[in-house]
């Protein structure tokens, strides 16, 4: 078998190693993105790991925005309307003192503050459906492991095309052992 035949190729579509690509040789793996060059001799590898990831952060956040908007959205009509209510009563009491003006103007503003509370709480409901989705969607990881070190290769999403690199990395990492 020639060392320059490659046995396996694997392009990262997405991340921040988007666009470079891993590729497997009877001796050793390259990764060749698009500034860099990397080559790592088959016999400096330890072991090669793939696995499907979920990352439970996203789902804490996701909980932590939805209570936010969700007491946002319930105080955002009683706060407006409660507002508007004694801007109106500094309205009624006749609203020519200085102090009954800034009152009504402290009232206007609170009230149209808390009338854009609920669009805001809707963002914060529209970011957390985002977490959720980005938590559902996952990763799949390649981990190099080396005497001393690691180099993690994810992609979004549960890839089989990684999976069965990993298997022919690993294939020939076997290969080479015997």
């Amino acid at each position: 078998m020639s060392l320059n035949h490659s046995l396996a190729e694997f392009e990262i579509g997405a991340g921040t190693q988007r666009g470079s690509r891993l590729t497997l040789y009877a001796n050793r793996l390259v990764h060749q993105g698009r500034d860099a060059m990397e080559t790592v001799p088959l016999a400096q590898l330890a072991s090669v790991r793939v696995a499907f990831e979920r990352d439970p952060r996203k789902v804490n956040w996701a909980a932590a925005l939805l209570v936010v908007a969700l007491i946002l959205a319930l105080i955002s009509g009683p706060l407006q309307a409660w507002m508007l209510e004694l801007a109106g009563k500094v309205t009624a009491s006749g609203g020519r003192e200085s102090l009954e003006s800034a009152l009504l103007a402290i009232f206007t503003a609170l009230g149209h503050l808390a009338r854009l509370m609920f669009p805001v709480a809707m963002m914060l409901a529209a970011g957390a459906v985002a977490l959720l989705v980005f938590f559902w969607l996952g990763r799949t990881t390649l981990t190099l492991s080396f005497a001393a070190a690691e180099r993690a290769f994810a992609v979004t999403g549960r890839n089989l095309l990684l999976v069965q690199f990993a298997e022919a990395l690993a294939d020939q990492l076997a290969v080479r052992a015997e």
